[in-house]
């Protein structure tokens, strides 16, 4: 794991599967918070028919999947290019998000938020944040390594 920097490494095999293991539970079994906390504001207001049950359990499966490639891929594999692979497919999970966040209510000005628009939004941004970091090699000091275990210039960029 020498080749990913600490932050990115402890983020994405430790933090990141937290969440998502979050958004598994809610979409198995708490549809109501998922539709109070994890719903824009303004479409939390329907209530749970049997096709948004089917639904938030199909999202639950793919976020299973999502969860596996989190926890037995990265786990085992410390090359910066099934890395880069896996983060970029999930920036576009998060995008997709993302996108249909601001589709339904246009989420661009935070003084409408509730606290659950808040949360949900929060994270999604930060996290899609360090993912973006992590696939332009965004270095800052806090992510900087000592000259033994660093990745050279090259390596960062993902070419061998």
């Amino acid at each position: 794991m020498s080749n990913i920097p600490t932050f990115y490494r402890i983020f994405f095999l430790y933090i990141d599967p937290l969440i998502c293991l979050s958004g598994v539970y809610i979409f198995f079994f708490d549809h109501a918070t998922y539709l109070a906390s994890g719903v824009p504001h303004t479409l939390s207001g329907y209530t749970i028919d049997s096709l948004s049950q089917h639904l938030l359990r199909a999202l639950g499966s793919y976020s299973l999947c999502i969860l596996a490639i989190q926890l037995l891929l990265l786990h085992r594999y410390s090359e910066v290019k099934i890395w880069r692979i896996v983060q970029f497919g999930l920036l576009l999970v998060d995008l997709g998000l993302l996108q249909s966040i601001q589709a339904a209510d246009g989420f661009r000005d935070p003084s409408n938020w509730t606290s659950g628009d808040w949360t949900n939004n929060g994270i999604l941004i930060a996290v899609a944040m360090i993912r973006s970091a992590f696939l332009l090699t965004v270095r800052t000091p806090l992510l900087l390594r000592d000259q033994s275990g660093g990745l050279s210039r090259e390596e960062d960029r993902g070419s061998k």
